[in-house]
């Protein structure tokens, strides 16, 4: 399961920061990664990927992350523990 929380704007070398919330299959944690993605990079045609962070949703909350990513994330969060209304 991967969720894409946020991606910022490309800078002028064509690259951006990515943090996505995934879950680990091994001991069912979720976490949230910090990625790098370069668009020029040719590697079979997709954006390369360099991963910068790999944090448990309480590290990352505690952390000095930009604020438009936390709020989003803590959306996410609360999407998924809100009661579903059924009409």
């Amino acid at each position: 399961m991967d969720d894409l929380v946020f991606r910022s704007r490309p800078n002028e070398r064509n690259e951006c920061d990515q943090w996505a919330l995934v879950k680990d299959a091994d001991d069912e944690q979720e976490y949230v990664v910090q990625e790098r993605i370069k668009f020029n990079a040719l590697r079979s045609g997709e954006p390369y990927l360099r991963l910068v962070k790999r944090m448990t949703i309480g590290e990352f909350l505690c952390t000095d992350q930009p604020p438009a990513v936390k709020i989003k994330l803590q959306n996410i969060l609360e999407a998924r523990t809100a009661p579903q209304i059924s009409i």
